[in-house]
């Protein structure tokens, strides 16, 4: 048997698995050095832990390396974000409380929405931004909202 030489397409292939290994990093990361499991989904990541032992087998049968080395990579992350997930239940970071972010404290400007990075329309009172609940309506916050027939980039003119 001669040295296997790859093509253009199964380095990218591997490359690409790679990437999808490194794209793991950070969640895997945050979960052992900030003890935190706000925000992961159990089943969902069961369940992609099983499709991913799934498609691995296809491959394996298939001698597909390229989507073996995928299959494994996914089957290893995924394992420890389940096994990290289920050892840090219900306890989330300082980053993840309710309130505040860690670290930040109130501006002490007094109007609401006049924060930095507050989506409240500058040309519009507090009063005109919600209904209050007592009079049978819901406060409303102004989140941008992106329409499907909406152009990218947005023209904020």
């Amino acid at each position: 048997m001669g040295p296997t030489v790859l093509t253009a397409t199964e380095i990218a292939g591997y490359l690409g698995a790679g990437l999808a290994g490194a794209a793991y990093v950070p969640q895997i990361s945050h979960l052992i050095r900030a003890h935190c499991s706000a925000g992961i989904s159990r089943l969902a990541f069961e369940v992609w832990l099983l499709a991913s032992v799934l498609t691995t087998a296809r491959a394996i049968a298939i001698h597909a390396g390229v989507f073996i080395a995928l299959g494994g990579i996914q089957i290893v992350a995924t394992t420890l974000i389940m096994l990290y997930a289920a050892r840090y239940k219900d306890m989330p970071c300082p980053s993840h409380l309710p309130g505040p972010a860690h670290g930040q404290r109130a501006t002490g400007t007094g109007i609401p929405g006049n924060e930095p990075g507050s989506w409240r329309p500058a040309d519009r009172p507090v009063a005109e931004s919600a209904t209050p609940a007592e009079h049978g309506g819901a406060l409303r916050a102004y989140l941008p909202v992106r329409h499907p027939h909406s152009t990218w980039p947005p023209n904020f003119n």
